[in-house]
């Protein structure tokens, strides 16, 4: 009887410190996303690039269309991701007995069959946050020298506009739980209105050239909806006319 509990107890410390094992897959697993994610949104930043004129200075999509390009894309890199890593990691004979020491089971048909559901539910989950991504960034703008470029819709193609078109720039900044978030939307005269603040760096970079393109424009500037207190780096480019 008393040898029982030390055999139970002793099967309990190995699942735990398998368990604590395990953990460190999670490293390479999400580094893995992180790279799918860059690799993918690198791609389709350079694509949206492909659709814009000669002179263009500025490229993006506003920042709903931005995140219908990254989330699905990262959520669709997941699955995928544990399995690379999982796989790698139970190829080599070393590590294999490093994180689980009872995995003869890998060899047996059941789990292999069960690998491979994973793998086809893994491949058509990154296949459509790979389309949901790719739809996403057809809504995208073009700031060329002489010229502005919109396509609001995937379905809607890019619309030429001039400079002399924007009509007004509205800016804001409101604050969500404990972050900043700032605004900045040119209005045609149209009606189509589209955030350029996606990637504030980049909008930050190319203002002395928004600020030239603008210099005889006739539009309106309206930054009332900067609440006090905004804490972000590139707050005079909110509540400045160009």
């Amino acid at each position: 009887m008393s040898g029982r509990p030390t055999a139970k107890r002793w099967q309990l410390l190995r699942g735990r410190k398998k368990s604590a094992r395990n953990l460190l897959l999670l490293v390479p697993a999400f580094a893995l996303m992180g790279a799918i994610s860059v690799g993918v949104v690198w791609l389709l930043e350079h694509l949206q690039s492909a659709r814009c004129p000669g002179g263009t200075f500025l490229v993006g999509s506003g920042q709903v269309a931005t995140a219908f390009q990254t989330i699905p894309i990262f959520m669709g890199s997941i699955g995928i991701s544990f399995l690379a890593v999982n796989g790698i990691a139970h190829s080599i004979a070393p590590v294999r007995n490093f994180f689980d020491r009872d995995a003869r089971q890998h060899a047996e048909p059941g789990y292999r069959a069960s690998q491979q559901g994973l793998l086809t539910f893994s491949l058509i989950t990154l296949a459509l946050g790979l389309a949901i991504g790719a739809g996403a960034s057809l809504s995208q703008y073009c700031l060329a020298d002489d010229q502005v470029l919109y396509q609001r819709w995937p379905w809607t193609g890019l619309q030429q506009h001039s400079w002399h078109d924007i009509a007004a720039i509205e800016t804001s900044c409101s604050r969500s739980k404990s972050a900043w978030t700032g605004h900045y939307f040119l209005i045609m005269r149209d009606g189509s209105r589209f955030d350029l603040m996606a990637w504030p760096r980049a909008l930050v970079r190319v203002y002395p050239e928004i600020a030239r393109a603008l210099k005889d424009v006739d539009f309106s500037f309206d930054s009332r909806r900067v609440r006090p207190g905004c804490d972000v780096p590139y707050l005079a480019v909110l509540t400045r006319r160009p």
